[in-house]
């Protein structure tokens, strides 16, 4: 499998604009979720971000459970994304 490119420049913002495939519009909207709820249970999965009942988290993101944790880690791994910038 070819190499992905790296990023050519970082950015310091938390916020990005991303085009998303009709394809993945069409699977949320077949099964009648929101895109955003999608991108965010999995960012907050692979980052492990909880959201308490007692201290709940205001921008949204909440983990899916722990199952759902270390799977999204293992397709990070699995893609080799930890190893892109390494020699």
């Amino acid at each position: 499998m070819p190499r992905k490119s790296k990023p050519t420049r970082k950015t310091t913002s938390n916020t990005i604009t991303l085009a998303l495939p009709e394809e993945f519009l069409a699977l949320c909207a077949s099964d009648g979720v929101a895109p955003d709820v999608v991108l965010r249970g999995f960012i907050a999965d692979l980052c492990q971000i909880m959201s308490w009942v007692a201290d709940p988290r205001t921008d949204g993101y909440c983990s899916n459970g722990s199952d759902e944790r270390s799977m999204a880690m293992d397709y990070y791994r699995r893609v080799g994304y930890p190893w892109w910038n390494k020699p």
